[in-house]
């Protein structure tokens, strides 16, 4: 490889390792603004009681597990969550040292705000071609896949 490919490929990488950061802050940005203007809920809370919208209980645990956030944690947030009226937390009959979570009435309104105003963006998307559309999530997914493989550390 001459210096001068060598140069551009770098260059080229490196273009595209900010075009996918500004990727990531852009959807960040978008998720955490659609949950202050639907429901008033942070990108963190909103990352907890997501799993919620399809399983009507869950334990901390795996609220947990599914935010990436530690079981203490979520447990922190939780709490605040259910003083503000958004989930339910109680004890699981069959087993006392776990507790369940379940999202109140309130908790459902606030969630569904939220994933219709991100729907109303993501229909945006509409823009693509269906090719385009098609070639996106297939470099999309490899993006994804690269950036979550193990480092040769």
């Amino acid at each position: 490889m001459s210096g001068a490919s060598g140069a551009s490929e770098a260059s080229g990488v490196e273009e595209l390792a900010q075009a996918a950061d500004a990727l990531f802050y852009a959807m960040r940005r978008a998720r955490a603004v659609a949950g202050q203007q639907g429901s008033g809920l942070t990108l963190a809370q909103l990352a907890l009681l997501n799993p919620l919208a399809e399983e009507r209980e869950l334990p901390v645990g795996q609220l947990a597990a599914a935010a990436d956030v530690s079981v203490p944690t979520a447990t922190r947030m939780l709490q605040q969550l259910e003083s503000k009226g958004s989930v339910v937390r109680r004890r699981s009959p069959a087993d006392e040292r776990r507790v369940l979570v379940s999202l109140t009435d309130e908790g459902n309104e606030q969630l569904a705000a939220v994933r219709s105003l991100l729907r109303e963006r993501q229909a945006r998307l509409a823009r693509f071609s269906p090719a385009e559309r098609d070639q996106l999530v297939g470099q999309l997914r490899r993006l994804t896949d690269l950036i979550a493989e193990p480092g040769d550390d």
